[in-house]
């Protein structure tokens, strides 16, 4: 049962429970008599595209110099010089995503809550609470298919409800109609993230930034009568049946793009929609939303079976208890409660389908889940690890169509982009750096360069977004989109590589995010050729071959550059120490333990360790240490899963599940009532990369091998998964008991993907057969048969 319960009141923001459709969310808050429906929506951001230079540019000559004179001084033993003089190059901070409105409805106190309750299958929010009159319950989903929110409240006898419509955002104007609201929205033209203290917080008002306007309409349809308080909320009397339905709108058109419209514009589209979806009614709403939704949903299912240490009947403990009970077992969280672990994939599962749907924007830090103006690092798009995360385990579940926003953002980041490569550095194609938001920011952010001077998100997002290619989900018409981004991105590479006369071509200025080292001038980020920046380029230029193989352009001119210089990239190299360097000559690293793991990135999100790498990675894991925030602990996972190393993986799991409250630091992860990982403070890249954490544990395919169950901890001996995705395009279905496979079936998910497969189980490999239209299975995995079954419908196909 995929449900995530509590029986006490959401007291906190961290409590309430998270509905959405990619475009519109909301953070459910029920107590006693009192709900709280925190309203998001996933295009309501400050500023505009104009922000990003808002204080000027620097010019192509002067940008030069800048970048000339920090090189010289790279090569002269200066990084802290090169540092200061790169600071030439910043341009400010990226933009942030807003909460948009609050609806709060409140009932008579002699209300006790009984249970709250978040349907993962069905994506439905259901509050139960008692009182002298009989009970009330509240039910909450938020349609892909009508585009609305709808709130029913049914009660056994009549009841009074107050409902209280208010913002964050600057309200200019309000419409009280007899069955509802609409309100009319500024958004600010500037909010300034927390770690730049000297910046006003928040301004209304800048000279030559347009900001966003938006609204809020509700609808409602109930039994009873209305009336208005002196406060301004409607009073709905004597109702046993309520139905709401909130729609919401800005004038924001696409991402990089200057808003139109008005307030007022978008406030006649929403009434439009908010009174046609409570003309359809409950039913069908409620029909259509749980269809839409399951379609996506069930494609997988995980199931993790309880030992006999396992405590009992886990599914009707409350989800706040039943972490804590968990936690406290003697035998630890894993074998005290495993289905805990296949709960947290099916959330993270979840959480991607209602934050990233075709049609709205990419997942942000927060997912579109905040309540505050100035929210932790702006709940922007981090493109040096935490966007890319957002999505790993997208391609894996059959969800590749959640990629498709980030598709969008990295069209819009590309375009904008050619200028700051050309102005900034004289290149060719584009680029991006660490931070981005709505409006496509591309520049190099104001702060310290070990984030700030990073050329290369263009890069990994390109090697993100190849996994629709890899997983053969990508249609024609994404892989013509995906050359053209890879093109523009390879062509920066090929012009930021420097040939020193050597045998290698370098980068520099070159930074391993986040990390610093200790050089002669103090702590210092940039360097020449750091691991991480050689990965990255060496993988997307590995791309552009195949991308140009898959579009039919092997004689495109880039091609030829590429295959010219991907001979001269040098691989990762390992220290005298045994570890992985993480910059190209051995350095001292000014935090040995720090979170991130850039110079990793070969191992994985990459193509995976060689053989004669992997004691060097695990020697370097091993020295960074294992307790770090949610996203680490879970990149952390991903790399000793590529490692085979069950045990270390486990180890992650733990501190992962480990209630946050209770995790010690200002970098130590876990789990808030609700689920949310912790950074802290919260950031969703934690549950989302657990998903694509967990299916590396049970089915590996980087590596030209469909590797079953290569990490899976003691700890989860019994289970099975039905639906995961192996490269090129295998559904596989899995069957274990006390760590032993008892079946496995192999399913091509289209034509190309059918033929001849090495299926690999610990030290046994097997070449097995597929055709397309045929469930081979696998049933006594200790002998080298396999049988193979017609698939039954379409539906097995695609699923």
């Amino acid at each position: 049962m995929a449900d995530v319960f509590y029986t006490s009141p959401a007291a906190t923001w961290l409590d309430g429970l998270p509905l959405g459709n990619g475009r519109l969310g909301a953070m459910v808050l029920a107590g006693d008599s009192t709900t709280r429906l925190q309203i998001n929506d996933s295009t309501a951001w400050s500023g505009s595209p104009a922000s990003e230079h808002r204080r000027g540019r620097i010019s192509a000559g002067p940008a030069a110099t800048a970048l000339a004179d920090a090189r010289s001084a790279i090569v002269d033993g200066r990084p802290v010089d090169a540092e200061r003089i790169l600071e030439q190059l910043q341009s400010g901070y990226s933009q942030s995503y807003l909460p948009f409105a609050d609806i709060t409805l409140q009932l008579h106190d002699g209300l006790r809550l009984q249970e709250r309750r978040l349907s993962l299958a069905d994506a439905t929010h259901r509050t139960l609470a008692d009182g002298p009159g009989g009970s009330v319950t509240q039910d909450t989903f938020i349609s892909a298919v009508d585009g609305v929110l709808v709130h029913r409240l049914s009660s056994g006898s009549p009841v009074s409800v107050t409902i209280a419509v208010s913002t964050p955002l600057r309200e200019t104007g309000r419409t009280n109609r007899r069955n509802g609201v609409v309100l009319e929205l500024k958004l600010p033209a500037d909010v300034a993230p927390g770690h730049e203290p000297d910046e006003p917080a928040l301004q209304w008002e800048i000279d030559g930034v347009g900001p966003l306007e938006g609204t809020l309409c509700l609808a409602a349809r109930h039994d009873g009568s209305t009336a208005q308080n002196d406060d301004g909320a409607t009073v709905f009397t004597a109702v046993t049946e309520l139905l709401l339905v909130v729609a919401t709108g800005t004038t924001f058109t696409a991402i990089g793009r200057e808003p139109e419209g008005s307030a007022a514009t978008c406030a006649e589209a929403a009434h439009r929609c908010a009174y046609t979806a409570i003309e359809k009614g409950w039913d069908a709403l409620l029909a259509d939303h749980i269809r839409a939704h399951r379609e996506l949903f069930d494609r997988v299912s995980v199931t993790l079976t309880p030992g006999p240490d396992a405590l009992p009947d886990r599914e009707h403990v409350p989800t706040d208890m039943r972490l804590e009970q968990a936690n406290a077992h003697p035998a630890g969280v894993l074998t005290a409660d495993p289905a805990l672990v296949a709960l947290l994939f099916d959330y993270g599962r979840y959480l991607l389908i209602a934050s990233s749907r075709p049609g709205s924007l990419p997942a942000t830090l927060q997912g579109i889940w905040n309540e505050d103006l100035r929210p932790p690092w702006s709940s922007n798009y981090t493109l040096n690890i935490n966007a890319q995360m957002n999505y790993w385990g997208a391609e894996v579940t059959g969800l590749s169509e959640c990629h498709e926003p980030l598709l969008e953002l990295t069209e819009a980041l590309a375009e904008r982009g050619r200028d700051t490569a050309a102005t900034l550095y004289g290149a060719r194609g584009w680029t991006a750096h660490h931070n981005s938001d709505a409006w496509a920011f591309s520049s190099p952010t104001a702060g310290q360069a070990s984030w700030s001077q990073w050329p290369l998100a263009g890069a990994w997002l390109i090697r993100q977004l190849d996994e629709m290619r890899r997983f053969g989900s990508a249609t024609p018409e994404q892989l013509e989109r995906l050359w053209n981004l890879a093109v523009g991105a390879a062509e920066f590479a090929c012009d930021w590589l420097i040939d020193d006369g050597g045998v290698h071509l370098n980068t520099r200025p070159s930074t391993s995010p986040e990390n610093c080292y200790l050089s002669a001038q103090g702590r210092a980020a940039v360097a020449t050729s750091s691991a991480m920046d050689r990965t990255l380029i060496t993988e997307l230029f590995e791309t552009v071959l195949a991308l140009a193989d898959a579009v039919g352009q092997p004689h495109h001119p880039i091609v030829a550059e590429v295959q010219a210089a991907l001979p001269r990239i040098a691989p990762p190299a390992v220290g005298a120490d045994g570890r992985i360097l993480e910059w190209v000559t051995p350095e001292v690293e000014a935090e040995p333990t720090h979170r991130h793991l850039s110079h990793l990135f070969f191992a994985y999100p990459g193509n995976g360790p060689t053989p004669e790498l992997t004691d060097a990675l695990a020697l370097s894991l091993d020295r960074r240490g294992d307790d770090s925030t949610g996203w680490s602990l879970i990149w952390k996972a991903c790399l000793r899963a590529r490692l085979k190393q069950s045990e270390k993986v486990a180890d992650l799991l733990r501190l992962m599940f480990r209630p946050a409250a209770e995790a010690n630091g200002p970098h130590a992860g876990g789990l808030y009532p609700n689920l949310f990982a912790a950074h802290p403070p919260f950031q969703l890249d934690g549950n989302l990369g657990f998903v694509g954490a967990l299916a590396e544990m049970l089915v590996q395919s980087h590596a030209g091998i469909i590797e079953l169950l290569p990490a899976l901890p003691a700890e989860l001996p019994s289970g099975s998964v039905r639906g995961l995705i192996a490269r090129p395009g295998i559904a596989v279905d899995l069957d274990w008991e006390n760590g032993v496979i008892r079946e496995a079936a192999l399913t091509p998910r289209r034509a190309v993907a059918a033929g001849e497969y090495l299926v690999q189980l610990g030290d046994r490999i097997e070449l097995v057969t597929l055709a397309f239209g045929r469930r081979t299975v696998l049933t006594d995995l200790d002998s080298p048969n396999t049988t193979s079954m017609p698939i039954k419908g379409k539906a097995s196909l695609t699923s």
